[in-house]
């Protein structure tokens, strides 16, 4: 099916958790029904600096987490193919450690509530980068 993940702009004088709280009571208003809650978080890595030759910046690396496929990982690397694996690619990461080190403060994660609305599927989040909220994201 066809898929739309947008950023959806902060209410004038909210909070992001105000802003996602009117939102989902305008789901339920039409008539929304919660299915539960869902999950996705992307952490960056970047390439050890003793493989990139001096004067070049090093490759970015991202892996996805996403709570519809637990038990899978999905990995994109920069401007080149994407990767799905199972679960354990965590552990493979840290043994990689020499050649791909993870950029800690770089986590984004979006957490929230799924929703079905007749024969759609409305997934609500707030996005965070650490402990503070960075936005909202709504996929469709």
């Amino acid at each position: 099916g066809c898929r739309s993940v947008s950023q959806v702009p902060v209410a004038e004088g909210k909070s992001v958790q105000q802003t996602v709280e009117l939102l989902a009571r305008r789901l339920e208003a039409l008539g929304a029904d919660k299915q539960g809650t869902f999950g996705v978080d992307c952490e960056t890595y970047h390439t050890a600096a003793a493989l990139g030759t001096q004067g070049q910046t090093g490759k970015l690396m991202y892996v996805m987490h996403n709570s519809e496929y637990p038990l899978s990982c999905f990995a994109l690397f920069e401007n080149g193919p994407c990767l799905v694996a199972d679960a354990n690619f965590d552990t493979l990461m840290v043994k990689l450690k020499g050649f791909f080190q993870n950029a800690k403060a770089n986590k984004i994660e979006s957490r929230g509530t799924r929703y079905q609305y007749c024969d759609f599927l409305v997934k609500l989040g707030t996005v965070t980068m650490g402990p503070s909220a960075r936005g909202i994201s709504v996929e469709v």
